[in-house]
């Protein structure tokens, strides 16, 4: 956006709409107001036959920074407390959660399993296999709407080129938290060593009261434009206003569910794309993330060097969502992600074959293939943030985002039962199916890939042959929008990928 704005404030005065321009747009400008206000239109006309003024410019910036320091923190440290409990299961494990809590055969896997069944804001303490099962079944239900309702949220907020950054700024806090809690796990757990509270539940105490504390926090900030007391009636009005060229429905869209929305995401082929995607991609993750303690204690690692060598491994995922981040906010308006997230895929491919395929003698190089596995999660979190980019229809946008979260809980609900306790310690049929699942997804982008540019490309021949200009598709395109039509629906509604 930051590109658009200095473009833009080159031009330091307002062009005034000519009469000829002003005729031919006359007929949309009374449609958009009969469902939007005169900023929505103001706003639908900017880069096509009007720019900002230097007074907006600034006050587009002050606005947006405004937003970001009173949503993205809140995003951040919230999703990087929800990640925090999902490795108290991997951390318990170096401090014996498994002998003391009597787990045998798969009881492990059914831990994760149970918690992506359901996917609690606290934990409270438990002695065995049942009881650990029904509380993390109860996490995740409490859990569960955190990554879909702060996707929302994004596209509540921010205009299409904003949201990819805003939301891999919350998903990079999965490692980024990571590095800390993992410490802090080892040092809870060493402290209570000795002590009448077992390591493995004092870390799961911890972890509960932070997630209690922010929980409270949580409820009493976060807020959408409708409701947020820190804007005044006039900036609320802006900030629907602003999304108008989103053409996704979020500006007059109101709140009517729509069935004939939700419908079209069942025969909407990037949404199949992306739920199989996901789908794969978190079938490898549910079983690595979870089993990855016991994977590297296979290693020969013991309890202090299996919590310190997992740190390389995050480091990656932080650092890849970083170069990610950067990449889409530099050239927001270029279609480099469906890219980046095949480049992303290949080193995780390579580490899943040192790991699995180097011998027990191989130590390092088995360690090294675990690190750059890393990679996947960065490619999984520049996909999932493009929903918001590539759905129209406020309907079919939050059926489409349950639908993919639904195939995201499923791969973690699958995942773990590939690896067996039959096959342990080393788990190699687990990590075979892990390294098919990244083959299978590289098939996918590149099958995604080709489709959407065939879709963009049909799209724009059609305007072509109706002798459409590039303003008329631009100014119908807010108008479609604020009419709440689908992507599908909206013949001027390009893909970003």
């Amino acid at each position: 956006m930051s590109s658009t704005i200095e473009t833009q404030a080159a031009q330091e005065v307002a062009v005034a709409l000519p009469a000829a321009t002003e005729e031919k747009f006359r007929d949309i400008d009374h449609k958009i107001a009969e469902v939007a206000d005169e900023e929505t239109d103001r706003q639908a006309h900017l880069g096509v036959d009007q720019v900002l003024t230097p007074e907006e410019i600034d006050k587009e910036r002050k606005f947006l920074r405004k937003i970001d320091w009173h949503i993205v923190p809140l995003l951040m440290i919230t999703y990087g407390v929800q990640y925090s409990d999902k490795i108290s299961l991997s951390s318990g494990v170096a401090f014996d959660l498994t002998a003391n809590a009597g787990l045998v055969g798969n009881d492990f896997a059914w831990l994760s399993t149970g918690f992506y069944l359901a996917y609690m804001i606290f934990e409270f303490p438990f002695a065995n296999f049942e009881q650990l099962m029904a509380v993390r079944t109860l996490l995740g239900i409490l859990e569960a709407p955190v990554t879909p309702g702060f996707l929302v949220i994004v596209t509540a907020w921010y205009r299409r080129e904003e949201q990819a950054l805003r939301s891999l700024s919350f998903f990079a806090m999965n490692s980024f938290f990571s590095f800390f809690i993992l410490l802090i796990n080892y040092g809870v757990g060493k402290a209570a060593v000795g002590s009448s509270i077992a390591s493995w539940r004092a870390i799961n105490l911890f972890l509960g009261a932070l997630s209690l504390v922010w929980g409270i926090i949580l409820w009493w900030t976060l807020s959408t434009p409708v409701d947020a007391r820190w804007l005044t009636p006039e900036e609320k009005i802006y900030a629907h206003a602003r999304l108008v060229k989103n053409n996704t429905g979020e500006t007059a869209a109101g709140t009517e569910f729509k069935w004939a929305q939700a419908l079209e995401c069942f025969v909407d082929p990037q949404i199949y794309l992306l739920m199989i995607f996901t789908l794969f991609s978190s079938c490898a993750s549910g079983g690595f993330s979870t089993f990855s303690t016991l994977i590297l204690k296979s290693f020969g690692l013991n309890t202090e060097q299996t919590i310190t060598y997992q740190l390389p491994w995050y480091a990656f995922q932080f650092v890849g969502t970083c170069c990610v981040g950067f990449a889409v906010n530099k050239w927001p308006n270029k279609n480099i992600k469906l890219c980046i997230a095949f480049g992303l895929m290949l080193p995780a491919i390579v580490g899943i074959f040192l790991e699995g395929l180097l011998g027990n003698d191989k130590r390092w190089g088995r360690l090294v293939g675990f690190w750059i596995t890393g990679t996947y999660t960065p490619a999984g979190f520049i996909l999932w943030s493009t929903t918001g980019l590539n759905v129209g229809g406020r309907t079919k946008k939050q059926v489409a985002q349950g639908l993919v979260f639904f195939a995201w809980c499923l791969g973690f609900v699958i995942g773990p039962q590939a690896f067996q306790a039959s096959t342990a310690p080393n788990y190699r049929p687990g990590l075979i199916f892990c390294c098919c699942c990244f083959v299978v997804n590289e098939i996918i982008l590149v099958t995604w890939y080709i489709w959407v540019r065939r879709e963009n490309a049909q799209r724009d021949k059609r305007a072509r042959d109706m002798g459409i200009t590039a303003e008329q598709i631009a100014i119908e395109g807010a108008l479609f929008g604020l009419q709440d039509m689908t992507d599908r629906q909206n013949p001027h509604f390009r893909y970003s990928y």
